[in-house]
């Protein structure tokens, strides 16, 4: 509904700049949607990718720290330096087994002692580029441990932040817009009554007949709209008219849910941009896990 308010508006620019303070509200509307959007991205966003990040870093931090280490040992042998020998010397298995804090602190040692001697390591095959490239390391480790926590923390703030910003854009189309829009019910009744169109599905009823009706049986993942191509800015609006949660995703296959499918609870309505679901699929597919038969409509514009 709320994108159909905003395509409605940036079709009709010369029936809403006149109207006071519209402009401004249909401003703050489109912050809203693109606000909304984006946490509804964030807050199901996929973590697996930081578990491979990691543990590719990991295995290039654990090299290097080998690689300082054996050169820096034999540096102090070779120089008659127990205390440095004694700090920098570190089995092979040691970086395998060690912590993530273990193996990001006596990298840092290694870097440390490193770095005072860097000219006379380049003996033992350790280059200022090296010492570069090693704290390089250090660092995209140390974020490679602190990036899924951090993840998981916005994932869980926009969460929270969803209904947050529901209850903006329904309390600014109460308060601001609708008002506001009524001006137009006198002065230009055609033009009011696309506005209440694109507002139809949230505050009185469905006006368009829907593209498809489907039932959707217990335990079933099935497409309830084909396109003929796939197309960025299609809009689709999608009613949950039964009792039960039911998922929704664009998919590149039929009846096989998506890559990221999207909740509708019982009784919502949810309007999505084919961009928002998936950046290719011609097939809308609606996947019911429980026990029972889940009615939806459909509108595709």
């Amino acid at each position: 509904m709320t994108l159909k308010v905003k395509n409605f508006a940036a079709k009709n620019p010369t029936v809403i700049t006149p109207i006071p303070g519209v402009t401004a509200q249909i401003t703050q509307l489109n912050t809203l949607i693109n606000n909304l959007i984006a946490a509804d991205t964030s807050s199901r966003s996929d973590l697996t990718g930081y578990t491979i990040t990691k543990a590719n870093r990991r295995a290039a931090l654990e090299q290097l720290c080998l690689k300082f280490s054996n050169a820096i040992a034999a540096y102090a042998a070779n120089t008659g330096d127990l205390v440095l020998q004694k700090r920098a010397d570190f089995a092979t298995s040691f970086w395998i087994r060690a912590t993530d804090d273990e193996l990001i602190t006596n990298a840092n040692i290694l870097k440390n002692l490193a770095t005072p001697i860097t000219a006379a390591l380049a003996t033992y095959l350790v280059t200022a580029a090296d010492v570069t490239a090693f704290g390089v390391a250090i660092t995209a480790y140390t974020d490679g441990v602190s990036d899924p926590t951090l993840a998981i923390d916005q994932r869980k703030v926009d969460n929270e932040r969803i209904p947050q910003i529901i209850d903006q854009i329904r309390t600014l189309f109460d308060t601001k817009l609708d008002v506001f829009m009524r001006i137009l019910e006198f002065s230009n009744p055609s033009m009011y009554q696309l506005y209440m169109l694109a507002r139809a599905l949230d505050v009185r009823g469905v006006v368009v007949a829907p593209t498809a009706e489907v039932d959707v049986a217990a335990g079933v993942t099935t497409t309830v709209h084909t396109a003929d191509y796939y197309v960025a800015n299609t809009l689709y609006s999608i009613q949950n008219l039964g009792d039960e949660d039911v998922f929704f995703s664009l998919s590149s296959e039929t009846n096989v849910e998506g890559t990221a499918p999207v909740l509708l609870s019982n009784g919502e309505t949810r309007v999505r941009l084919a961009e928002n679901l998936a950046n290719a699929g011609t097939f809308l597919v609606v996947n019911n896990p429980s026990m029972a038969t889940v009615k939806v409509k459909v509108w595709v514009e």
